[in-house]
């Protein structure tokens, strides 16, 4: 009987690819690593791009299935450069959830990054997404653009007042004869009561006084919303939710930004 229940262990570990020990790991063996620094370096600067064209989603939680359309729905847009997942991967910041979406992800034909959602910040989510994914507040340049993604969910850190961190935005948008334009992508939008009261008034100040700043993205709140919170002129945009069918395909050329509600 030892005998029989020493192999039946054995091949219990040789059938199984890894072992989930906790809700709360943060990796194991099967994990993705780094996927938007490597989706960055597939995408390349687009210097000879003149039209950047990407996709809007967020909140892609509890929606594998709607996921897979969307893949679908994406990959059958001519001319799609990038995709970005604006927060909110998973609902409880588990292991296993951001790896299905992730996993269902790597069906699109253009490459796709990700910003850090509320709900990511959940349980050890944070630090599954930074071996994941990577930096929570990192930036990049296509077609002469420069998107600058961050940290907004100011209700996880309790409202300490550095949750967005201005400083670093700042830093950021910075003008550069290489830059014709800058575009703000965080997760929680400003006009929402999960941001921090005490910095909207500074960080809408820093968008509106950075030549060339054409828009701030944002997901959410599940819903569509177009709307300007100050009299910059500057459209703060909310892009639907996963599950909700919807996504933006936003376009730039020549400085000039729009955007179109697609339903999958």
């Amino acid at each position: 009987m030892r005998i029989f229940l020493l192999f039946l262990l054995c091949a219990a570990f040789a059938s199984c690819n890894h072992f989930e020990f906790s809700p709360n790991q943060t990796f194991d063996k099967i994990s993705l690593k780094d996927v938007n620094a490597t989706n960055l370096k597939r995408l390349g600067n687009g210097a000879d791009d003149d039209t950047v064209t990407f996709v809007l989603t967020g909140d892609s939680q509890k929606s594998r299935d709607e996921t897979v359309q969307f893949c679908k729905a994406v990959n059958a847009i001519k001319g799609i450069d990038f995709v970005v997942l604006a927060g909110d991967i998973t609902e409880f910041g588990v292991l296993k959830e951001m790896l299905w979406i992730s996993r269902t992800l790597e069906d699109l034909n253009p490459p796709y990054v990700a910003v850090i959602g509320n709900h990511d910040e959940t349980a050890r989510g944070k630090e599954t997404f930074l071996h994941m994914f990577g930096e929570l507040n990192y930036s990049f340049v296509y077609g002469g653009i420069k998107f600058v993604c961050h940290d907004s969910n100011s209700r996880e850190y309790n409202f300490n007042g550095q949750i967005p961190n201005i400083p670093w935005l700042k830093n950021e948008l910075k003008p550069s004869p290489q830059i014709k334009g800058f575009v703000g992508i965080s997760h929680v939008p400003v006009n929402s009561e999960d941001f921090d009261g005490k910095l909207i008034k500074d960080y809408t100040a820093t968008f509106a006084q950075t030549p060339g700043f054409l828009a701030s993205l944002n997901a959410h709140t599940h819903n569509y919303q177009l709307y300007y919170p100050d009299n910059s002129g500057i459209p703060y945009v909310i892009t639907s939710a996963m599950a909700n069918k919807e996504f933006l395909v936003v376009q730039i050329i020549n400085n000039k930004i729009s955007f179109e509600r697609v339903y999958f």
